[in-house]
């Protein structure tokens, strides 16, 4: 090909599939300048959209307890009495599988920052806080996002209760937390 050609067989390329014309230059000049062996494969750019199922696996409840009930859940080994929540099949210390335990959906901010910008379509305020909660009745800790209207209340030590959003999808996101009054 000559160049003339390889800039339109790039511009056709962009156009078609939004990859930008440096990475389509990099990555098939050597092809399209014939540097390249003819019983070679042949690479050309495409685009391929996957839609799937995606299954949570031993954390399933977790989710659908969320999305059904409003209820946060932890995970107890019944070895040596540790619970996590966010859940886990066996237990980290004793390999033990673990039993589903119910959380009273209270907790203490152990760690947390302020965040200015946000690129996630499930964050509806700015400023808000992402926080590290241990749930109360957890060993434990819950890494979430709380919307706040004053982020400065907001520190270590924080006392919190969950909310559980309107539209649950069965995701992490379909609970935050807020400041106890």
């Amino acid at each position: 090909m000559n160049r003339n050609e390889r800039e339109a067989w790039y511009s056709y390329q962009h156009e078609k599939y939004g990859i930008p014309v440096e990475f389509l230059r990099r990555e098939f000049d050597e092809e399209l300048k014939g540097n390249i062996p003819m019983d070679a494969p042949l690479e050309i750019p495409d685009k391929m959209e996957v839609i799937f199922k995606y299954t949570y696996g031993q954390q399933s409840r977790f989710f659908r307890e969320l999305r059904e009930n409003k209820a946060l859940y932890g995970s107890r080994c019944p070895e040596c009495g540790k619970t996590y929540c966010p859940p886990r099949g066996h237990c980290h210390t004793c390999y033990q599988p673990t039993q589903w335990v119910k959380l009273p959906g209270t907790g203490t901010i152990e760690a947390c920052t302020v965040q200015y910008y946000t690129t996630s379509s499930f964050i509806k305020k700015v400023p808000f806080v992402c926080a590290y909660v241990k749930p109360d009745g957890s060993d434990s800790l819950l890494m979430t996002n709380m919307e706040v209207d004053d982020v400065a209340k907001v520190k270590v030590g924080t006392k919190v209760i969950a909310v559980y959003r309107d539209l649950r999808l069965g995701a992490i996101t379909d609970v935050y937390f807020k400041p106890l009054d």
